[in-house]
């Protein structure tokens, strides 16, 4: 999906004010979130959020996090993400960003910055952050208009790299904290299963990376997450079964090949023992939904 996609999705046929350099980069103030939609679906593109006002509540990945005012969250590319409740006076800024855009800025990983992001999505801006945050909100609005200057895009990728590089040192500051050995040793698999519940859905893989028995990693995770580690595997290989088979109409054959099931009907039984229905009729049941 392209920004000017988005854009589209996020405005409909309203007139919000934006702030838009083509496919690179936008500014969207209190964007339409009725015609959003209203299940999981992976996001493509790097998404800032700023709650001015209200309380929103919404999905990244596996995670629910409540963004309240003054606070900011930022989904990267890839992540599954949810929109699940709004109050009434909900308003936000958003900050919309390719992944080529992000690139030119040749941050790299400076503070780690894109790990924290993904550890750590929603923070809770201090006043020094909130009114540096602003001010570079400022500065965008500000610079996007002025369509006739050749070095516009070029002095927005500078402004960004310095918002980023300072942002970044603030939530490696606030984030950086030092928990239990148990809870770090959650977090470190719950990521693991991130980037590896595709290939791998067994627990004695997870267990063989950390150097631990699967009974060892398994009372660990239930007792500080609250859940057990196979949970963690199938919410996020359900997860994701879910985002496809809403977002898109690729077959359910398809799907299980993207999961790596061996067939069509062993991705329809881990489907329906985890979620109580198989693939098919869960897509029907919530066809009414629409795709993204």
């Amino acid at each position: 999906m392209t920004l000017s996609k988005l854009l589209r999705q996020f405005i409909g046929n309203s007139n919000i004010q934006t702030y838009v350099i083509e496919d690179h980069f936008a500014i969207i103030e209190n964007p339409v979130f009725s015609i959003l939609p209203n299940h999981p679906y992976r996001n493509p593109l790097v998404v800032a959020v700023y709650c001015t006002s209200g309380v929103g509540k919404g999905r990244v990945n596996t995670n629910i996090y409540d963004l309240q005012r003054h606070s900011m969250m930022i989904v990267l590319p890839g992540q599954i993400t949810e929109l699940i409740d709004l109050s009434d006076d909900f308003q936000a800024t958003y900050i919309v960003m390719s992944e080529e855009f992000v690139s030119s800025l040749g941050i790299g990983n400076t503070f780690s910055l894109n790990s924290i992001v993904a550890a750590h999505p929603q923070t809770a801006l201090q006043d020094r952050a909130q009114e540096a945050l602003e001010s570079y909100i400022s500065m965008c609005r500000n610079l996007i208009p002025i369509e006739n200057n050749p070095n516009r895009l070029e002095i927005l990728q500078l402004l960004t790299k310095a918002f980023f590089l300072g942002f970044g040192y603030f939530m490696h500051d606030t984030t950086h904290k030092t928990g239990s050995r148990n809870e770090e040793l959650t977090n470190t698999f719950i990521k693991l299963v991130e980037q590896n519940y595709t290939e791998h859905r067994e627990l004695s893989f997870y267990a063989e990376r950390l150097n631990l028995t699967t009974k060892h990693l398994s009372r660990v995770v239930k007792e500080t997450s609250g859940k057990s580690a196979m949970e963690w595997i199938e919410k996020h290989v359900i997860l994701d079964a879910i985002s496809q088979l809403l977002s898109s109409n690729i077959s359910v054959k398809e799907i299980a090949y993207r999961l790596n099931f061996p067939s069509q009907s062993c991705f329809g039984k881990y489907f329906n023992r985890v979620v109580g229905v198989s693939p098919s009729t869960y897509r029907e049941q919530h066809s009414t939904q629409g795709s993204c």
